[in-house]
C-alpha cells in the first residue's frame, strides 16, 4: 500500500493500560483524510491516554502498533512527524512570557513555507485581538482557542485534539465547531469531547470507549441513546434534534 492510499492513522492490536487498569484492548481501527472521529468515554477511560499514544507520545503501558500513513509511528523522524500531526493536550501549560503572535511563529511549520499570518489564523477563531496579548495572561478558552490556531500554524493534516472546546462559552463552541468541520476536509481529524449533541455536529465518526478495555466504532449515526447509556452509566432520552442525561 502506498502512502497516499494509506489511512492517515492506522492502529493495530493496540492496547493501553494504567496501573493495574485496562483502558483500551485490541483496537483495530484507522481514520483516512476528511474525517472528523469523536473519542467519547466516561472520565478516565482512557480518552487522553489514547490521544497521546495517537500523536507518539509516552503513555503508562502500551502494547501493538500504531501506523501514521501506513508506516510505524516509530519509525518517523521527529521533524517528519512534525509536518505529519499536531496534538492538543485538555490545556496548555506555558513556560515563557511571549506574545501570542510569537507563539503561533514558533509553532509553524517549514520555512519554506508561506509566511505565517498570525492574526488571519487567530481571526478564524475569534482570537485576533490576542495577538499581541502575553499568553500566560489569557483565560483557558482563549489559550484553547490559540492552541488550535497553533494547530493550524504547524500545517499538519492529522490533528488529535483532547477536548478542544471543555474551556468554551456557548458562541465559541459553535465557532470552534464550524472551524473544525473547515479544518477537517482536507485532513483528518480526531478529537475527544463529552456533549453528544456537540459531538453529532462536528464528528463524521464516533470511536466509544466502553470501559475494561472494550470499545466501539463507526459513524456518527451509531450515536443514540443506547450506546450512550453504555458509555455514561445512566439514561439518555431523545430530545428534539438532541439528548437529555435522564
Amino acid at each position: 500500500m502506498t502512502q497516499s492510499a494509506a489511512p492517515m492513522i492506522a492502529t493495530h492490536a493496540l492496547g493501553l493500560g494504567a496501573s493495574s487498569r485496562i483502558l483500551l484492548h485490541g483496537l483495530d481501527w484507522q481514520a483516512a483524510r476528511g474525517e472528523r472521529w469523536a473519542v467519547i468515554g466516561r472520565n478516565g477511560a482512557g480518552k487522553s491516554t489514547l490521544l497521546r499514544a495517537l500523536a507518539g507520545l509516552r503513555v503508562p503501558r502500551r502494547e501493538g502498533r500504531i501506523d501514521w500513513q501506513g508506516r510505524d509511528q516509530s519509525r518517523w523522524p521527529a521533524a517528519e512527524a512534525a509536518l505529519l500531526r499536531a496534538y492538543v493536550p485538555q490545556q496548555a501549560q506555558d513556560r515563557f512570557v511571549m506574545p501570542v503572535r510569537r507563539v503561533l511563529e514558533l509553532s509553524a511549520g517549514p520555512h519554506d513555507e508561506p509566511a505565517l499570518d498570525a492574526r488571519e489564523l487567530l481571526a478564524g477563531l475569534d482570537a485576533a485581538h490576542l495577538a499581541d496579548q502575553d499568553v500566560c495572561s489569557l483565560s483557558g478558552g482563549e489559550r484553547q482557542r490559540v492552541a488550535l490556531a497553533q494547530c493550524a500554524a504547524q500545517g499538519a493534516p492529522l490533528m488529535l485534539l483532547d477536548e478542544p472546546v471543555s474551556f468554551q462559552d456557548p458562541g465559541h463552541r459553535r465557532l470552534v465547531a464550524r472551524w473544525l468541520v473547515e479544518r477537517g476536509e482536507a485532513g483528518c481529524i480526531v478529537f475527544t469531547a463529552h456533549d453528544p449533541d456537540w459531538i453529532a455536529g462536528v464528528a463524521t465518526h464516533v470511536l466509544a470507549l466502553l470501559g475494561d478495555g472494550a470499545w466501539q466504532a463507526g459513524p456518527v449515526c451509531v450515536l443514540d441513546e443506547a450506546l450512550l447509556e453504555r458509555v455514561y452509566g445512566c439514561r439518555f432520552e431523545r430530545r428534539g434534534s438532541g439528548w437529555s442525561a435522564a
